[in-house]
């Protein structure tokens, strides 16, 4: 229980709009994935300052993990209420038996990818006795067979550089070859300091699945035990996405305001703008179906990552959407 007290819990007042006083309001607990906000963030910060949480008679209570392996367990014990994750975290969770499952996809498709230098052409053919940068996560460790097998090679064939926050400034200062990044961060962050966007093979065009990336996450005993505060806390969450979308800049500028330390404003806003033409599938925003996850299981499987394909409601619900 040690990690749990390290965690720095950091309560984002919402605006006032007079609907809920604050004695009213019901708190969710939502466990971030990363141990720094950023501006995918966006969707909880405008439902807090816009008043959209307290409309729906709920305050929102944003918890930072110590690594981005904690959330689930966060959810899993009761220490969260909602999470937000990598999808694979969900599967690979539901492989091992941990009661967690996606009540709503962010975005609805696979930015991930590599990324060169400008001027410097990603190709699988090439990948052999380069140096990759990589992350500790479970997204990167669930995509870097599939590059593998697309390129024809092993991870003995390449040299894996992890980087602690960032692989972009590694990739610039010449340290690695190739970044592993998704594409709404590392081309703001490219674009903004060299005026260029780096050289890539995204999503399918490096072997990858065609899958959402992260999703927003629940427990089941969460699901079954408080329906209509889920719902409540994801309809704010949508009407706070579907209003960034329409108002990106001052969307980002909220952002901006409440973590004044997280990248710049012109980065935030870079970054959100790349998001937006991701977030929405047939069904709209968030609503989720057996191809964003059973194809990814399946992939899994396939690269031996995964034991066994689990029934689609092991891995989702739509329950807090309906």
């Amino acid at each position: 229980m040690g990690v749990f007290k390290r965690i720095a819990v950091g309560l984002l007042l919402a605006g006032q709009i007079g609907v809920a006083h604050g004695a009213d309001l019901q708190t969710v607990r939502f466990a971030w994935a990363w141990p720094s906000p950023d501006f995918t963030m966006i969707p909880i910060v405008v439902a807090n300052a816009k008043g959209f949480y307290q409309a729906e008679g709920v305050k929102t209570e944003i918890i930072m993990p110590p690594d981005s392996q904690t959330t689930g367990r966060l959810l899993a014990v009761g220490q969260a209420d909602i999470g937000f994750e990598a999808t694979t975290d969900v599967v690979f969770g539901a492989d091992q038996g941990v009661p967690i499952v996606s009540v709503g996809v962010f975005a609805q498709h696979n930015n991930w990818g590599l990324f060169g230098r400008p001027g410097e052409p990603v190709s699988l053919g090439n990948l052999k006795g380069k140096s990759i940068g990589v992350f500790a996560d479970s997204w990167t460790k669930a995509m870097m067979p599939f590059v593998y097998k697309a390129a024809g090679i092993t991870e003995n064939d390449v040299q894996l550089i992890t980087a602690q926050d960032s692989d972009t400034p590694l990739l610039l200062a010449g340290k690695i070859d190739i970044a592993t990044n998704a594409s709404n961060f590392i081309v703001p962050t490219i674009k903004l300091q060299l005026n260029k966007e780096p050289t890539s093979l995204i999503g399918p065009e490096c072997g990858v699945p065609d899958v959402p990336l992260s999703a927003y996450t629940a427990s089941k005993d969460f699901v079954d035990q408080h329906a209509d505060l889920g719902r409540r806390w994801m309809r704010a969450t949508m009407r706070a996405t579907e209003w960034a979308m329409e108002h990106p800049d001052e969307a980002a500028d909220l952002f901006s305001q409440a973590y004044p330390n997280s990248d710049s404003r012109e980065f935030n806003k870079l970054g959100w703008a790349a998001t937006i033409p991701l977030l929405s599938g047939p069904s709209g925003l968030m609503v989720q179906t057996d191809r964003h996850w059973l194809p990814i299981a399946q992939a899994l499987k396939d690269t031996g990552q995964l034991k066994s394909i689990q029934s689609a409601d092991k891995y989702y619900t739509n329950a807090f959407l309906n």
